[in-house]
């Protein structure tokens, strides 16, 4: 099936309310069908699950925050409009533990049409 210009925009979002606020910025856009997977960074995991690195906690920035995936497939001008509203909610992500957001090209889809 033809791919049209989608792509896939894959954000990880630190903060349940910065979530908050991207979700609905995405509802305002007409921007439906992202899904919203819980996520943890590699600092909680390490600091919290692997007890020689429990000291080193502190050195992993953006640890005690929530952590979320979100991940979408968008048209180039959605990804425009999704991209501006996660720097307003977000930052530019240039802070380390503030998250990340990026964008890949989708070779093949199957689903619903993006509108």
């Amino acid at each position: 099936m033809s791919t049209d210009g989608r792509r896939l925009l894959v954000a990880i979002v630190k903060g349940h309310r910065r979530l908050e606020q991207v979700l609905e910025g995405f509802v305002e856009l007409e921007l439906s069908g992202a899904t919203v997977l819980d996520a943890r960074g590699m600092g909680e995991i390490v600091a919290t699950e692997i007890p020689v690195f429990s000291g080193f906690r502190a050195l992993f920035s953006g640890g005690t925050e929530e952590s979320y995936v979100i991940i979408s497939v968008l048209t180039g001008d959605q990804i425009r409009e999704a991209m501006a509203l996660l720097r307003d909610v977000c930052g530019d992500f240039a802070e380390r533990g503030t998250g990340i957001v990026f964008t890949l090209p989708i070779e093949e889809f199957h689903g619903p049409p993006v509108e």
